[in-house]
């Protein structure tokens, strides 16, 4: 090899050797020339040198051959010794500083791979990191943001400056090896919803997500949301009435009044408590067998006794609205209470009744006998007329007078009374029997005064045939002088059949078998107005809403048959001073007119004759807060939820209502409610009441 060629090929290889970028900056930043050799050496050894570089330039110097081969081999004579390495290194290091200020700029433009066809490489291919660090990155605006700022000049601060571009002319690295990373752009999940939560595109858009606008979290607290068997909204997929849902959840869907055929709403009330009564006064109270058939609508006519009275002989409407507190912020309450009024004659003559009851054997026995009857004692303290007067007798093993002579004025001293009566006492029903007429008998019967005498026991089966005999000629002088009996054997009305009339009894004033609240409601009654208590039969109201105001609504009970709005109760009856209830849920939006609804109420007499009344549910009657909320509206509240606990029901599954929530707002419940007659009604489904 000429010494031409040795030359050239010798900065071929140097020129491939990795340097420091910064390497030629930091050699002229040398002080002193006196420090010269000492500054060399520190920086210099910071040259990584290739393993094997000096045999290679030995071989390169001593041989003509190529400078590649497949096989190489150290020779003993390239084996030098420390001295001998030491020189060697000093030379190639002062080589590498003249070829590294010479081939600065061809290094950048020029690239040759020496053993692009040779498969071992002298020396192996540097990795190209170096020289794309060499590359600056620009770090400014984007293409799309300056293009942007361009679009709005008056609003863009870069209007007014100079764009800033690279001066660095090299070959910019393959696109594949920069990659732009856009900055997340992080936004609010409410800037995606619409302003109307009930909109199609918004349901069609997040329910798969499992999103219900009509679930309002509950802060503070877990809400388990468990899911449903199927597809199930609580809206319908169109505005029409969703009947499949009806059936498969045996509840009323929310429906829009925007459709002209469910912009009316038809319902046939009813005013039974049969369910409410076989949940709370049962063998077995509040289980599910018998909490699998109760109906919402007959406990809250159980419970709907806090309404304004109506007129004597008549039904009326009577309405409430407010928050749905156990529905979430956005859903109100709409109750419309149907009220029978008295039948209670205008000029009728004063009566005094004389109740006498035997005491309770057990606890238990008490729910199913003494309750319902403690609760129809107080509610008939106030249907008494200033001059009506009651006597309460306990036919214990010592029959006494528990309260003498009580009005409608001495309500507390008779509530009192009623709760002295305990469990567990003995009884003597015979001796009660002839203590209870004798008492009768002493009332005074001036004018024509009514004396009425009911006896109230579980106990009539008991009395033997000699009893019977001893009992007969004392109750004949007793009715003969004026007493009108009345004999209830407290006891289930299926069992009526199987309970015979004692011989004592037969023929004189009324036998009856029955422990239902409701009968002994109006067995009392009728003995007080001395009329019957049938006001109307068939009632019915029919809601006409205004779409304009409302945009979504559901009906709470009269689960029907067949997907129809009919009722399955057992009687369509509304006897005096008895209530039906209808509670519906409403999304209202923020705008609209006032007028909510048109209510009409239709019914008929006791003569067959149609009645009709119509009232409007403004916006202005729906209270702002619970505390605010009529007597009736709380009541129905707590009632209907109990009874959705007790069961399960889809809607408070799928809203996490809980019994604690249920407590909690029972204790802010109205104090007014306490002092009604009525509230026993509501305190057997309450157990935070009994604290």
């Amino acid at each position: 090899m000429n010494p031409s060629d040795h030359d050239h090929e010798l900065d071929r290889q140097l020129r491939e050797v990795a340097v420091p970028t910064d390497l030629v900056a930091r050699l002229k930043c040398i002080p002193e020339a006196a420090e010269i050799d000492a500054a060399l050496d520190r920086e210099l050894s910071a040259v990584e040198v290739p393993a094997g570089l000096t045999d290679q330039l030995h071989e390169i110097a001593a041989s003509q051959a190529l400078v590649t081969r497949n096989v190489r081999e150290r020779s003993a004579a390239s084996r030098r010794s420390p001295i001998a390495w030491a020189a060697a290194l000093w030379t190639i290091a002062a080589t590498l500083l003249v070829a590294f200020g010479m081939g600065w700029v061809w290094q950048l433009n020029w690239k040759t791979d020496i053993a692009k066809n040779d498969p071992v490489s002298v020396i192996p291919v540097p990795d190209s990191r170096p020289e794309r660090s060499l590359a600056l990155e620009w770090l400014g605006p984007t293409g799309a943001e300056i293009d942007a700022h361009t679009e709005t000049p008056e609003l863009s601060p870069l209007t007014d400056m100079q764009p800033f571009w690279p001066v660095i002319t090299e070959v910019p690295p393959p696109e594949t090896q920069v990659s732009q990373v856009d900055v997340p752009r992080i936004k609010s999940l409410s800037e995606e919803l619409p302003d109307d939560l009930l909109a199609n595109t918004f349901l069609m858009r997040w329910q798969p997500l499992g999103a219900n606008p009509m679930i309002d979290s509950m802060h503070g607290r877990p809400q388990l949301l468990l899911p449903a068997a199927g597809a199930v909204s609580y809206f319908p997929e169109s505005q029409a009435y969703d009947r499949e849902f009806l059936l498969r959840e045996a509840a009323h869907p929310f429906a829009s009044p925007q459709h002209p055929s469910i912009r009316s709403t038809s319902v046939p009330v009813t005013g039974s408590q049969k369910s409410f009564e076989n949940s709370l006064f049962s063998e077995n109270p509040l289980s599910p067998e018998v909490l699998e058939n109760a109906r919402t609508e007959e406990w809250l006519a159980a419970t709907g006794k806090f309404y304004v009275p109506a007129q004597p002989n008549q039904i009326e409407l009577r309405t409430a609205a407010g928050p749905a507190v156990f529905a979430g912020a956005g859903t109100q309450l709409l109750e419309i209470g149907i009220v029978a009024g008295s039948t209670d004659p205008k000029n009728r003559a004063p009566v005094h009744l004389t109740v006498a009851i035997t005491p309770p054997d057990s606890r238990q026995h008490a729910r199913q006998t003494w309750l319902p009857v403690k609760i129809a004692l107080r509610e008939m303290i106030e249907h008494l007329r200033p001059h009506d007067t009651a006597t309460l007798v306990v036919m214990s093993d010592v029959p006494y007078v528990l309260i003498d002579d009580a009005n409608s004025q001495h309500r507390d001293e008779w509530f009192a009374a009623l709760d002295q009566i305990d469990a567990g006492s003995p009884s003597n029903l015979a001796e009660g029997i002839r203590f209870a007429s004798a008492t009768s008998l002493t009332k005074a019967g001036f004018g024509d005064i009514r004396r009425s005498l009911v006896v109230l026991s579980d106990r009539f089966p008991a009395l033997d045939a000699a009893t019977n005999q001893q009992l007969r000629p004392l109750i004949e002088n007793a009715s003969q002088q004026g007493i009108a009996f009345s004999w209830i054997q407290l006891e289930d009305e299926n069992y009526a059949s199987l309970v015979p009339v004692p011989t004592a009894l037969k023929g004189v004033g009324n036998w009856q078998v029955t422990n239902s609240l409701q009968r002994l409601g109006r067995i009392l009654n009728q003995q007080i107005h001395g009329a019957s208590t049938l006001i109307g039969t068939n009632p019915s109201v029919r809601v006409n809403w205004n779409e304009k105001s409302v945009a979504q609504y559901r009906l709470i009970g009269y689960q029907p048959e067949g997907g129809h709005f009919v009722s399955t109760s057992d009687t369509r009856e509304f006897h005096a001073l008895e209530s039906g209830t209808l509670l519906l849920e409403l999304v209202l939006p923020e705008d609209g007119p006032n007028d909510i609804a048109t209510i009409e109420l239709t019914w008929h007499d006791t003569q067959g004759k149609k009645q009709k009344s119509v009232q409007k549910v403004s916006r202005l009657q729906f209270a702002s807060s619970w505390q605010a909320s009529p007597l009736s509206l709380q009541a129905a509240q707590l009632t209907q939820q109990c009874l959705a606990l007790y069961q399960n029901s889809y809607f408070s599954r799928r809203r996490g209502n809980t019994i604690d929530e249920l407590d909690n707002w029972t204790s802010t419940l109205n104090p007014a409610i306490r002092q009604h007659a009525s509230y026993p009604r509501l305190e057997v489904l309450l157990p935070s009441l009994h604290d």
